[in-house]
């Protein structure tokens, strides 16, 4: 057998069958199904909501003090930064937040859920400061002025490592709520003004235990 001939030999192997009506039905529904779901998604994201242009009745002032970085304790990794809430509007104010914690492998977190009280106190001791206050412990009426804001501490048991890009919420800081559709069950449910801050990643989390990761961006939504 000469080279061409080997040649037309490996051809005549590898050549695909020819398509039949069926595979190519096959095709063109797959392609409508991408179409439908790419179109929904588009769909959803218009109907999402978004925070009103005009002041909601109040909002708290919110200031990180201490970023978003990695720490180790007792073998357990754990997530947490400290910020400072102010209370600058015309009264007094029920301060009640809530923040989650969300990474590129797909866990979410909620703060302080399996946390140890003796971690919180492991946490304040290492960052020397006895006025920091857990999120539980920061329940309450916040009072008007400066003199009065709130240092908060947060904390999130850490999952995957392997992460690049991490999303925290932060729930509680503002009045404004909205009805909005669920888009899976099709129910009416109540969206807050929803501060989320998302940070980058690089490299291993673990090798810069301490250090804090990078800030990236900071919006209001709904959620």
């Amino acid at each position: 057998m000469t080279s061409g001939d080997r040649m037309t030999a490996i051809e005549t192997e590898v050549r695909p069958a020819a398509a039949t009506p069926f595979s190519r039905a096959q095709r063109f529904a797959g392609a409508l199904s991408l179409c439908v779901l790419v179109l929904a998604t588009l769909a959803m994201a218009a109907q999402a909501p978004t925070p009103s242009t005009a002041p909601p009745r109040w909002e708290l002032k919110f200031k990180v003090v201490h970023e978003l970085r990695l720490i180790q304790m007792d073998r357990q990794y754990y997530w947490f930064m400290t910020c400072l809430v102010t209370n600058r509007t015309e009264q007094d104010q029920t301060f009640v937040p809530s923040a989650t914690l969300y990474t590129d492998a797909g866990d979410i977190i909620a703060e302080s859920q399996d946390v140890t009280y003796e971690v919180s106190q492991q946490l304040r001791a290492m960052i020397g400061n006895p006025l920091l206050e857990t999120s539980t412990e920061v329940i309450g009426q916040i009072q008007i002025g400066k003199e009065n804001a709130r240092e908060v501490l947060f904390i999130w048991k850490a999952h995957s490592l392997d992460i690049d890009d991490v999303s925290v919420f932060i729930s509680g800081l503002s009045s404004e709520t909205q009805v909005a559709v669920n888009p899976a069950t099709a129910e009416e449910v109540i969206v807050r003004k929803t501060l989320q801050r998302h940070y980058l990643a690089p490299g291993e989390p673990t090798a810069n235990i301490q250090t804090p990761v990078v800030f990236d961006s900071e919006r209001w939504i709904m959620r």
